[in-house]
């Protein structure tokens, strides 16, 4: 009973009061029970206290999912509460109220709210009910970007809470302190707040609650760079929402941003896009600001400048109709940031970035001027100013020895911008240098395969001006040294398995079963919409699981050694495509000379690269009538001779007599290299590096056993096998239903041969779900990783193995490049298409070579130049050859 109460109620009132301050417990719990109980205490014409309270109820469980219709039960439960002279309940309606309208937009109706709910509590009784509203004040101060007066608040409440036992609303506060802490750069302090929060609320059972605490522990994870662990806790949390039947949209904005953080833009802006989505189909206008403006960085970060700029935008406007002006300037940031991508260097430019960075700072925010000054820095060196650009390189420099990673990267970028401008290109070398070395650090924090690729985008900008010191300077030496800095840099490090992978087995396992179910039901005419969401769920699953491994810390490598590159080398010679934004360059390394030569641009490339693709598939399916076919093959041999011409006709007298090692760029990893005039019979092997081809090359020479399979849906398959099995008396041979992928992985670990036939499929979308057709569904790249040791040579007679998802820094995803990075020493598949029934002799002509001793990549060589007449030559030799 409130002190406000002049007399005792009837007993039924009592009863009723009793019943609605029970929900109050049981919404935190059980909200759709709280709702639905407390729905029934409002019966026409009572209006007495136990509906006032029965009003909060209501609106507490409307918080989340309908804050409009949660504002007006509060804003009921406080008018009722006004009328029935019960001040107390008035200020508690009006406390559940202040971050509800904080949600909806509105924080100054928020504050205003937070002051009359105050000016009611002002009796000693009333200490623990003003200790929860100075927890909600705090949180709108902190939203507004008032964060000395939050943790004001906070740090008065929190005394009170701990005296009264308060458990739920202290792991409120420190869910609500955590958070500012880690906005303000006081990360530690923030885990330790939100890791105690955690704590209290297992042992409390507030499961709505943790939640939010799992979410904002993996924000500020994410501040101190353990990617990993930020990743797994806000999956944690997604799970948990999940469970509880909450929509956890804020919890996809932090995922964006951690994604971010780790290189990989595209992904974060779709779940920057699903939770913009998610707030304003439920009006929380206040996230859906904040989500705006994550992807707005996201599309940025993914060459979206145009999404960029109408994201940010909109994120600016909302910010500003809100109050939120120390947002509303990282809003206006982005649309700057949009501006210098769009290639804008403007003296009105450069004036907005120097004004843009004294607001950033005066906000209190820390990284996000650094990226401002830079981009101002550039302009300014850009426009001829070179005094003032000096000066904001310098400023930003001075952080290049402390802190995160990614402020250490930009203050060696802004170094070696600096030591340029006044023509010290050595000291500018050295300090891009020493920004991929932090780079690389940061990369070797994590454990996946795709956040490890992710992470070398980090390092675009950084890369890019090293690239450009060496090609000016002319030096063909410092440019192979420096590209190889950071190409491919995440394939010299096994993968590491999560803690769980006894649990990634079994959740592979039941991807195999529904994607083998999806075929077959498929087939039969069935709805197969259930399995693919089943699907789909199974493979964010699978890709969260793997992204909580760690990293190993490991040091930076040191430059590739030159002489040794070419001791190994012996008489054959290396060509290594270097490609700075359209320019294509090569480097070749022959007898111990190191040469460069610009081929020309990159795009034209790639457009007789799509041509020679398209006729490559046309030809391989015999798709169309004998008049296009023999348009195809026309189309095949105009790309074909004009990439040779290309390619390889400026290196002519480098590469002349010499066996070759490839390193190509971007989509030339796509490129059936044999096909090319020049290269018909040519002995040769493809790399995704000079150090993955020398880590191959050193790869000792071991007994061990052969291992042969086939996958199903392929006729030339079984009399394949069975011809190599006759090859090879000692094989394991596995057929039909004992080819599954478990069988065919353990049989290939240690293998010194290995070969497949079976499907291959590349998957685009997520190039390590890329797989091979095995009798009980896809082996696919996730379950690669997890061999001990890769076979020794392994010929997969697949189509499209070799394709590899290729990110920034020619960091490869896919089946080969998973197979190189485990230890196979060589690896021969097809980057397209192939026939059936002209494979099948092909392979055969293969095995019959290595029988006779010749190495693989002459063997492969031989056999697919016996084949010229059967079909274009799909097939490529990878890793030492």
């Amino acid at each position: 009973m409130t002190k406000s109460a002049a007399a005792a109620p009837p007993a039924d009132g009592a009863m009723r009061l009793s019943e609605a301050e029970s929900l109050l417990d049981l919404v935190h719990t059980d909200v759709m029970l709280a709702r639905t109980r407390a729905e029934a205490l409002l019966a026409p014409g009572v209006g007495d206290e136990a509906e006032v309270v029965a009003l909060r109820v209501v609106g507490l469980s409307l918080r989340f999912s309908d804050p409009q219709r949660a504002s007006e039960q509060l804003r009921q439960s406080a008018a009722l509460a006004g009328r029935l002279r019960l001040p107390v309940r008035v200020a508690q309606a009006r406390t559940s109220h202040v971050p509800v309208l904080s949600q909806l937009g509105r924080t100054q109706a928020a504050l205003r709210e937070a002051v009359l709910a105050e000016a009611a509590l002002l009796g000693p009784r009333d200490e623990l009910d003003l200790a929860r509203l100075r927890v909600n004040h705090g949180l709108v101060l902190h939203r507004i970007g008032r964060p000395t007066e939050a943790l004001t608040c906070f740090g008065a409440a929190e005394p009170v809470l701990r005296r009264h036992g308060d458990v739920r609303w202290e792991v409120l506060l420190r869910n609500l302190r955590g958070t500012l802490l880690a906005y303000r750069g006081r990360p530690d302090e923030a885990i330790e707040d939100l890791r105690r929060g955690v704590a209290l609320a297992q042992e409390g059972g507030l499961d709505v609650i943790l939640c939010s605490l799992q979410q904002n522990l993996g924000f500020a994870l994410m501040h101190v760079g353990r990617i990993p662990e930020a990743l797994e806790q806000i999956a944690r949390a997604l799970t948990q929402a999940e469970a509880l039947g909450r929509r956890l949209d804020s919890a996809l904005a932090d995922r964006a941003e951690v994604l971010l953080a780790a290189g990989l833009a595209s992904e974060a802006l779709e779940n920057a896009e699903r939770a913009i989505t998610g707030h304003e189909s439920t009006g929380r206008a206040y996230d859906a600001a904040e989500s705006r403006l994550v992807g707005a960085r996201a599309a940025l970060a993914a060459g979206e400048s145009a999404r960029a700029s109408e994201l940010s935008a909109a994120a600016r406007e909302a910010f500003t109709r809100q109050r939120r002006h120390a947002w509303a300037t990282l809003a206006w940031q982005m649309e700057l940031a949009a501006r210098f991508s769009e290639g804008e260097r403007t003296p009105e430019l450069l004036r907005d970035l120097t004004h843009c960075v004294a607001r950033l700072e005066r906000a209190g925010w820390l990284i996000t001027p650094q990226r401002a000054r830079l981009q101002a820095a550039h302009t300014a060196a850009a426009l001829g100013r070179r005094a003032q650009a000096e000066r904001l390189y310098a400023q930003i420099a001075a952080e290049r020895f402390g802190g995160l990673s990614n402020v250490r990267i930009l203050a060696w970028e802004a170094e070696g911008a600096r030591l340029l401008l006044r023509g010290d290109r050595s000291g500018a070398g050295r300090a891009m240098t020493r920004g991929l070395n932090v780079l690389a650090q940061y990369a070797n924090t994590l454990g996946a395969t795709d956040l490890r690729a992710g992470a070398a985008s980090l390092g675009t900008d950084l890369a890019t001006a090293g690239l450009r010191l060496s090609v000016d300077g002319g030096s063909a030496r410092s440019l192979l040294i420096r590209t190889e800095q950071w190409r491919a840099a995440s394939m010299r490090r096994a993968p590491v398995r999560p803690r769980q992978s006894g649990r990634l087995a079994e959740l592979l396992g039941r991807l195999r079963t529904v994607t083998s179910q999806v075929s077959e039901e498929g087939l039969d005419g069935k709805d197969i919409r259930p399995l693919q969401r089943e699907r789909g769920r199974l493979e964010q699953e699978i890709k969260d699981l793997a992204r909580h491994a760690p990293g190993t810390h490991e040091a930076p490598e040191s430059p590739l050694d030159l002489r040794k590159l070419a001791d190994r080398l012996g008489g054959r010679a290396l060509v290594e495509y270097v490609r700075l934004e359209d320019d294509l360059h090569a480097v070749v390394l022959a007898d111990g000379r190191c040469t460069r030569t610009r081929i020309g641009s990159y795009q034209a490339v790639l457009t007789e690269l799509d041509q020679l693709r398209f006729a490559m598939v046309r030809i391989a399916s015999k798709h169309g009538s004998p008049a296009l076919l023999r348009g195809a093959m026309d189309v095949y041999d105009h790309a074909r001779t004009r990439l040779d011409h290309v390619l390889l006709g400026g290196l002519g007298r480098d590469i002349s007599g010499h066996e070759l090692v490839l390193v190509p760029t971007g989509s030339l990893h796509a490129l059936a290299w044999a096909a090319l005039p020049s290269l018909d019979s040519r002995v040769l092997t493809v790399a995704p590096s000079a150090r993955s081809w020398l880590s191959a090359e050193e790869v000792p020479e071991r007994p061990g056993h052969v291992a042969l399979a086939h996958g199903p849906g392929l006729p030339h398959a079984q009399a394949e096998i069975g011809t190599l099995a006759g090859l090879y008396p000692e094989a394991t041979a596995l057929q039909g239903a004992w080819a599954g992928a478990e069988a065919v992985a353990e049989s290939w670990d240690g293998a010194r041969l290995a070969h497949l036939a079976a499907h291959g499929r590349f998957r685009r979308d997520n190039p390590l779900f890329s797989n091979l057709e095995l009798a009980d569904g896809p082996l696919t790249v996730y379950d690669l990783e997890s061999l001990r040791r890769a076979p020794r040579v392994l010929i997969l007679s697949a189509c499209d193995a070799a394709l590899s998802g290729i990110k920034p820094g020619d960091e490869l995803m896919g089946v080969a490049s998973a197979l190189l990075a485990q230890g196979c020493k060589t690896l021969i598949a097809s980057v397209a298409p192939v026939a059936d029934e002209h494979t099948r002799t092909l392979m055969l002509d293969v095995h019959a070579a290595l029988g006779r001793g010749l190495r693989p990549a002459q063997a492969l060589a031989d056999a697919q130049a016996a084949q010229a007449k059967a079909g274009a030559p799909a097939f490529i030799c990878l890793g030492a050859g």
